[in-house]
């Protein structure tokens, strides 16, 4: 009986899921041929997707600044996951956001034929709908040859994305929209005058460091200067017991810890979102970047991060970043005096 109830409760809950992309797949496209129609042939509509993966996202925004400047008259709308809607929101080259229900709405909007141009960013890897079962194929990436396995042998991640959209691979500083919400927000957590903001924790668990040496890298910094320490993301699993070190995980939006990472005086991570974050709002930092599958001296950023002018970066290329010893990175900050030690 049991396994006949849970049968039903799957069925049930795919079943649901199916009618719901259907309707946002149908209210989407409804709603754009209408205004299709209102342009008369005038206008194109204009699709970039990049879905997900927010360091992905901060990295590929000067996209839409090319894609702007080749359709200077069009409609440009960014496909994205609705938690991330906020790092597109303020774009002025953008003229709407299209939240994803998920991949196989996306796949259904793309063979539907309404776009005129699409610029898909996205690998067919992360373009799976687990519930549909559906992937979301990239053809332009894979007439490229450009795929997970390989792409940061081809650059950072936005001349990757620049070379699957088929536009000039420059190298461009990437931008946020912060606005006196996001200001104010943070005024209101009266945040010391003098810290540095640390990231400890990726969702991809490779890229993490360990936590008994983030706790002695933040005690030696707290012991050897007079910086508070702000720990940002979405949840924090460091003992540090210091009224200098303030945790600040699981309580703002992303555009608000790249406001509290704007007012830093330093940035001290792994490659995660908020490293991405940190350089488009041009904070110095220090990055851990360990061996990531068969990438070995890859470098994930475009801008002044890419050329070395606004961070160290600090490499295990032999294994993940979590090796990475912690008297390496204390020399790395002492040595290249990136602290001002009391």
């Amino acid at each position: 009986m049991q396994k006949f109830i849970a049968l039903w409760q799957h069925r049930y809950r795919k079943y649901t899921h199916l009618f719901l992309v259907y309707w946002h797949f149908f209210r989407v496209w409804f709603r754009l041929m209408l205004l299709k129609a209102g342009f008369a042939g005038k206008k194109k509509v204009v699709a970039i997707i990049l879905t997900q993966q927010f360091g992905d996202i901060v990295a590929g925004e000067p996209i839409s600044r090319q894609v702007r400047q080749k359709h200077p008259g069009d409609y440009l709308i960014w496909i994205v996951k609705p938690m991330f809607r906020e790092l597109l929101e303020n774009n002025p080259n953008l003229d709407d956001i299209l939240e994803e229900f998920c991949a196989n709405q996306r796949r259904l909007l793309i063979n539907s034929g309404i776009f005129d141009t699409i610029y898909n960013l996205q690998f067919r890897n992360n373009s799976y709908c687990p519930v549909c079962q559906v992937y979301v194929e990239n053809p332009e990436a894979d007439a490229k040859d450009i795929t997970i396995h390989n792409y940061y042998f081809l650059g950072n991640l936005l001349s990757v994305q620049q070379k699957m959209a088929g536009l000039a691979v420059e190298d461009m500083q990437p931008r946020l929209f912060l606005t006196n919400k996001h200001k104010a927000r943070v005024d209101q957590l009266q945040l010391p005058q003098k810290f540095l903001v640390i990231h400890a924790q990726s969702a991809q668990n490779s890229r993490n460091w360990n936590n008994k040496k983030w706790d002695a890298l933040i005690n030696y910094i707290i012991e050897s200067t007079d910086f508070h320490v702000i720990e940002i993301g979405l949840s924090s699993d460091l003992k540090i017991n210091s009224p200098r070190f303030v945790n600040l995980c699981g309580r703002l939006t992303i555009l608000e810890t790249a406001e509290v990472i704007s007012r830093a005086v330093f940035f001290i991570g792994i490659d995660s979102g908020p490293a991405h974050l940190a350089n488009a709002v041009g904070t110095p930092g220090l990055i851990m970047i360990g061996k990531l599958e068969n990438f070995v001296n890859h470098i994930p950023y475009s801008g002044k991060y890419k050329m070395g002018e606004n961070v160290l970066i600090v490499r295990n290329t032999n294994g993940p970043s979590a090796d990475i010893e912690v008297e390496t990175v204390i020399m790395a900050i002492t040595e290249n005096k990136l602290l001002i030690l009391a």
